[in-house]
């Protein structure tokens, strides 16, 4: 016969309770050593025992349960012939507790017994050379981390806190913090659970202040609790999500309406929920008349039912019960496995030694006493109506201990059922069942592989761990007002990425019963349109939005950086992407360049009718007095002067830039040239002292032609050199306006030198029909040149810096307005009064009033001939 030794924790002695979580997975080693030996062909020929060791959640009872196991009594050798030669021990399962499970292992390691931990093991049994022999069914403690950190990453979760038992929890922490930098999660703080009540404050005040929506826990429930109950009473603020651990992902102990209303929402990374078909009605079954040996059973009763058993010489017991509580007992006498659990596992456990656990938390899970006010047990009481049996069908934990029973029963089986041609030692040879050593059952259950209730592969790894599979948990409040635990995904390691994590969200229900998750972010993502910039001395997650400078777009959310748009292409409203820009160009298909086009058409006619008018009085004195030539010319010239700016309407082009401006400059050349002629002869012929003498030659018809001639002429070569040096041309300015191309031609700096030719010779005409203005006669020219050229000169001393600062259509619309408003003056101011004597008074178009003798001499209207010099300006 062959025997399992259970070293399970069921006393609490620092809690002063009994363990019902510890003893159900007691049950579930009890009730799978029976399916296997009732079970035809399980072993052949071979009964498996078992004989359970109660730790107490101390390190040194599992250290005497171990030198129990090796010397078969206590106080003996220890030897690895335990109890003799029979039974003989195949396995140990245990210890929950992590301080125990390696006491433990330290000791029977020396001689290779298997030690099978069903809780989360601890992280030491990964050194192979330490602890060669210690195996787990349940996943390490680090793919718990790597769980947690995939589920923040999953939910978007990047600014979180973390609370931190000391211990192998402070060691997970430091797995779950490298995974979640990994990942570019932030940690808002990292607290160490609390174990006074003024560090319990503190802790609670770190995370009230906090802006962190979720909280990941590395601790033991009752290391939490406290804080937890800080902060449902006292308020939180804040509609927090906690994760959690094995450690306390389902414990009963925090399903109080007023914590578990608190949790709501919460998640939890628990072992996979497995299947034990009959183990619910095994449990229901129970009573202290089938197993009167058993210690545990009596203990059970009287704390789950809160009675007392009387003794058995009391007549009232409806049945003889014979239990004394003294040193564990088997239910079989062969060969064993032993099972051992400690609760207080930093990770997993519901109970903890009195060396390590605050005297604050020192409360019993069901205070118990032993006052003569409590009932007498009558053995009707039914374990199916006890609350701590209604999870019943949880098995997490409870099926890592059936498991691990069923894995020594196949290793067991594999051994007894070899034969010598296929033995898996050195030589091929089987081994002999009563004889057998440590080593050679762990060789074989090393390589054991069968499938379990749930269809998964059992087997162990290189590490000696189990396949990491665990079931992810929402905390969820049912109408009923019962708080349950809902399956609402699961993660393996072993899958691939983005496969391992598995959520229905539509199982998900949040705090409050909404139905998305909330938000844990230390900054809102940046939206497209704007770049991520750093705070300083705070985390990478902690950042300001700006948005992107003119000209850049982010067409991700939370960039980095802004990036330019193409030479062609200009950003959008929100700088989330490059549209072609708009182009500005003033033109005939818009409506201010039609307005302008059809007023310089419009203009252009008066001074051509005014040329006309004249040719049609050209014999009259009042156009042959000062040149009816130069008058001709400047009409002509006034005209084409309003033309001028349907060349600029004109799409830009080689031929249209050359032309444009060089025309322009041409033409008002040509018209101020014609005034300066008028105005010099004027003066001229008044100063004219002597008849025949140098002046009377200027006093010729043709000498004022070739005046204005002359001075646009050198206008002419000016831009004709203007035009062979730096020729205009046509460009795209996409740097002036925003998010617009000018298409305009480039004049470049011969523009200038054109118009600065024109405003001197300007400035000369202006300054000789101001010198002039005075002189004598009825219908001198001077003072009406003057007003044109003051009027001229405004125009364009003002275009000067409205024509620099306007940018694309505004520019060539200033011109137009120069061009025109200039033109317009030119011709009103000179032409206008002599037009109103033609049209509207022709009887003062004679000689006489023209030359103003007859102003003079009013009464005797005798005829004088008139000066010498006005005579000289008749044409």
């Amino acid at each position: 016969m062959l025997k399992i030794i259970n070293l399970q924790q069921l006393e609490d002695i620092g809690r002063g309770g009994f363990s019902f979580r510890s003893f159900r997975w007691v049950l579930a080693l009890l009730f799978a050593i029976g399916e296997v030996n009732e079970s035809p062909g399980a072993l052949p020929n071979l009964t498996l025992g078992v004989a359970v060791l109660d730790t107490c959640s101390n390190a040194n009872e599992a250290l005497r349960g171990a030198a129990y196991l090796l010397s078969g009594h206590h106080g003996g050798p220890l030897t690895h012939q335990c109890w003799g030669g029979h039974p003989r021990l195949a396995a140990v399962l245990g210890d929950s507790g992590a301080e125990s499970a390696l006491s433990v292992a330290k000791v029977i390691g020396i001689y290779k017994y298997p030690q099978i931990s069903y809780f989360t093991p601890p992280l030491e049994f990964g050194d192979r050379v330490l602890f060669p022999s210690s195996l787990s069914v349940a996943p390490a403690l680090f793919f718990q981390a790597k769980g947690l950190a995939r589920l923040l990453q999953v939910f978007g979760w990047s600014w979180v806190g973390v609370l931190s038992q000391a211990g192998s929890a402070s060691t997970v922490a430091q797995t779950f913090l490298e995974e979640i930098e990994a990942m570019g999660i932030c940690l808002a703080f990292w607290e160490d659970v609390p174990s006074s009540p003024k560090d319990i404050s503190r802790v609670a005040s770190v995370i009230r202040r906090s802006t962190a929506n979720v909280v990941v826990v590395f601790s033991l429930e009752a290391y939490l609790n406290p804080v937890l109950v800080d902060l449902a009473f006292n308020g939180d603020g804040r509609a927090r999500v906690w994760l959690s651990t094995e450690a306390w992902s389902t414990s009963p102990r925090l399903v109080t309406p007023w914590l578990s209303r608190f949790l709501q929402g919460s998640l939890g990374v628990v072992l996979r929920n497995g299947a034990a078909p009959g183990f619910k009605e095994f449990v229901f079954g129970l009573h202290p008349s089938k197993t009167p040996k058993n210690p545990f059973i009596r203990e059970f009763w009287e704390e789950a039912f809160r009675c007392q058993w009387v003794t058995e010489s009391d007549p009232s017991l409806p049945f003889n019960l014979s239990l004394k509580v003294s040193k564990p007992s088997s239910i079989s006498t062969s060969t064993s496995v032993s099972l051992h659990s400690n609760t207080s596992s930093v990770l997993s456990s519901n109970s903890h030694s009195p060396t390590s656990t605050p005297s604050s938390f020192s409360s019993s899970t069901l205070p118990f006493n032993n006052s003569h006010t409590i009932p007498f047990c009558t053995g009707l009481e039914e374990p199916a109506s006890l609350q701590i049996f209604s999870d019943i069908d949880d098995l997490r934990v409870t099926y890592n201990v059936y498991k691990a029973v069923k894995m020594v029963a196949k290793t067991l089986k594999d051994m007894a059922t070899c034969k010598s041609t296929d033995g898996l030692l050195d030589g091929a040879s089987c081994i002999d069942m009563q004889h057998f050593k440590p080593w050679q059952f762990l060789y074989y259950l090393r390589r054991v592989r069968l499938k379990g209730n749930v269809d998964e592969e059992l087997y162990f790894d290189s590490l000696g761990n189990a396949p990491a599979v665990y079931d992810i948990i929402s905390w969820q409040e049912e109408p009923s007002g019962v708080t349950s635990w809902v399956r609402v995904g699961s993660y393996e390691t072993g899958a691939l990425h983005g496969q391992d994590l598995l959520i229905n969200h539509s199982a998900l229900l949040w705090w409050s019963r909404k139905d998305k998750p909330p938000v844990s972010v230390c900054s809102e993502n940046c939206p497209p349109g704007f770049w991520k910039a750093r705070r300083e001395g705070q985390p990478h997650c902690c950042f300001d939005c700006i948005p992107c400078a003119a000209g850049k777009i982010s067409n991700q959310t939370d960039s980095v950086d802004c990036f330019p748009c193409a030479d062609h292409e200009w950003p959008n409203y929100i700088h989330d992407q490059c549209l072609p820009r708009a182009v500005e160009l003033l033109s005939f298909s818009e409506p201010l360049g039609i307005s302008l086009g059809t007023t310089s058409i419009i203009s252009s006619i008066l001074p051509a009718a005014v040329l006309l008018l004249f040719i049609r009085n050209r014999d009259t004195p009042l156009v042959r007095a000062n040149n009816r030539a130069l008058s001709f010319i400047l009409l002509a010239g006034l005209t084409l002067c309003f033309l001028c700016p349907l060349l600029l309407l004109l799409p830009p082009g080689n031929q249209t830039c050359l032309l444009r401006q060089a025309a322009f400059g041409v033409l008002f050349t040509l018209c101020i040239s014609c005034l300066l002629s008028k105005t010099l002869i004027v003066v001229l012929a008044f100063r004219a002292n002597h008849p025949g003498g140098c002046v009377r030659v200027l006093m010729g018809p043709r000498w004022p032609i070739l005046i204005a001639l002359s001075c646009t002429f050198l206008q002419f070569i000016l831009c004709f050199s203007w035009i062979n040096i730096t020729p205009p041309f046509p460009e795209q300015d996409n740097k002036s306006l925003m998010g617009k191309i000018i298409i305009q031609c480039d004049d470049g700096v011969g523009f200038w030198f054109m118009l600065g030719y024109l405003g001197v010779l300007s400035t000369i005409c202006f300054l000789v029909a101001f010198l002039a203005r005075k002189l004598p006669g009825a219908f001198n020219e001077a003072t009406h040149i003057t007003f044109s050229m003051l009027v001229f000169l405004s125009v364009w001393v003002s275009f000067v810096p409205a024509y620099l600062s306007a940018k694309g259509k505004l520019s060539v619309a200033t011109e137009i307005f120069a061009i025109l408003s200039s033109s317009a003056g030119l011709l009103f101011c000179i032409f206008s009064p002599k037009c109103y004597i033609i049209l509207l008074r022709p009887h003062l178009n004679t000689r006489a009033l023209v030359s103003g003798q007859q102003r003079r001499q009013p009464a005797n209207h005798q005829r004088v001939s008139p000066p010498q010099w006005r005579k000289n300006l008749r044409s």
